[in-house]
């Protein structure tokens, strides 16, 4: 069994606040990145 001691969320546009005020906060210094190859965003 794992207990893990931290949750990773990633949030974007009006949620950020939301889950700024439900405890989350940025880490560190991070920025989201990713490749991708859609075309829903």
């Amino acid at each position: 069994m794992f207990i893990f001691h931290m949750q990773i969320l990633t949030a974007d546009g009006k949620s950020v606040d939301f889950y700024k005020k439900n405890g989350f906060e940025r880490a560190g210094k991070t920025e989201s990145m990713r490749i991708y190859k859609g075309n829903e965003h």
